[in-house]
């Protein structure tokens, strides 16, 4: 049995290593090869993982956790408390694609519609008038429903667009794949598959070719450094701009 601080070595493995700390519980420390700096990611259900540089030792990973057990305790509280509270998806717009725009509105309905009006380019989530928009089983029908939509919407114009941003920047890849994720709007493997966030579509075509030629210069350079940096700058001039912009951005619909 390993100690560190007033933690304990549970799961020591070749590229990460979990231990439990008593006042945030349990902590895994991963190397990763594209990591250029030392990251905490304390995930929805309350896992929490730290992302060091492959070469970085993982003493320092833990150092580094040690000087940061406070604000891990903070942010962990935040969340529990975010977590109570309702996440409802109410009636009025939505959001915006580049193809359609997304409303929830009551009804003269028998039952829960999705109606489509291409001259008004819109869709329209209908629920029964005497139905709460407050409960569950709506509120479940509406989220299964909107995520079914936008990933048709996104299937329509992600992966041309991809090919077109490849073809004309020189990149390639292996697959694209269209997914509804929760913390990022993207990602790439090491066999150069790449990953698109369906909600996607609900931003600006701008920043859309951004992430997608963002996974794409990833087939080339895995990381963030200096040389993806400048490669990105090359692509797009205010690309800082553009990262501002994105990390003001949700990934979900609430």
């Amino acid at each position: 049995m390993y100690f560190f601080l007033t933690g304990k070595y549970i799961q020591p493995l070749m590229n990460s290593r979990q231990i439990y700390i008593e006042s945030i519980g349990a902590v895994t420390i991963s190397k990763n090869r594209q990591a250029t700096r030392f990251k905490i990611t304390i995930r929805p259900d309350g896992t929490i993982r730290v992302t060091i540089p492959w070469i970085a030792s993982f003493r320092s990973g833990e150092t580094f956790l040690s000087e940061h057990i406070q604000w891990i305790s903070q942010a962990k509280d935040k969340l529990a408390k975010k977590q109570c509270a309702p996440k409802l998806i109410q009636p009025g717009h939505l959001f915006s694609t580049r193809n359609f725009q997304y409303n929830v509105c009551s009804a003269d309905v028998p039952r829960f519609k999705i109606r489509y009006s291409h001259r008004e380019k819109c869709v329209n989530f209908e629920y029964p008038k005497n139905q709460l928009i407050e409960s569950e089983e709506l509120q479940s029908k509406l989220e299964v429903a909107i995520e079914n939509v936008l990933r048709f919407d996104a299937k329509q114009y992600l992966p041309a667009r991809i090919t077109e941003l490849a073809s004309n920047l020189g990149y390639t890849y292996q697959k694209v794949t269209i997914k509804n994720n929760k913390t990022n709007w993207g990602s790439c493997s090491n066999r150069k598959n790449i990953n698109l966030n369906l909600h996607l579509m609900r931003l600006s075509d701008r920043l859309i070719d951004y992430i997608i030629v963002h996974e794409l210069v990833h087939t080339v350079i895995p990381n963030h450094g200096s040389e993806f940096k400048a490669t990105m700058q090359k692509h797009f001039q205010d690309a800082s701009e553009i990262e501002k912009e994105l990390k003001k951005t949700k990934t979900g619909i609430y």
